[in-house]
């Protein structure tokens, strides 16, 4: 019975890089997290990715595009600034009072970032500069 139990703890071993490797894009909103569904290179990802921008499918069903950017929200920006120290950020551009825009250096990966300074106390905000491609009316 033993050896079962230690098979079976090798094999969770052995498949959990897997796992960590096969993780699925995410960011918070509002503290709750939320999966995007990456959409590959088909009619479905329309437009093409242009300047970095990579496409995504929401859990509601909807299409956005990530930029390689970063927005955080500090209430203090000076306390918000050592925390971005060892980030790939190419520029950083003052948005308002409390909102901040993080260029990221090329292959950065947005979700990474945002969802790591998203923990820290001193950032209110952090999530990937998203956009939704333009609708006919």
């Amino acid at each position: 019975m033993q050896r079962r139990y230690q098979t079976a703890f090798f094999l969770l071993l052995l498949t959990a890089p897997v796992w960590l490797l096969s993780a699925e894009p995410y960011y918070y909103s509002s503290g709750q997290k939320i999966v995007l569904e990456p959409l590959l290179k088909t009619r479905e990802a329309a437009p093409p990715a242009q300047d970095g921008i990579r496409w995504y499918r929401t859990p509601n069903g909807a299409k956005i595009g990530v930029k390689p950017e970063v927005i955080i929200g500090c209430d203090d920006f000076t306390r918000c600034k050592p925390l971005l120290e060892g980030y790939p950020i190419r520029k950083i551009e003052k948005l308002s009072d409390t909102l901040w825009l993080l260029t990221l250096e090329e292959g950065s990966d947005p979700f990474e970032i945002a969802n790591t300074l998203y923990q820290a106390p001193e950032v209110k905000l952090a999530h990937p500069n998203f956009i939704r491609p333009r609708r006919q009316r």
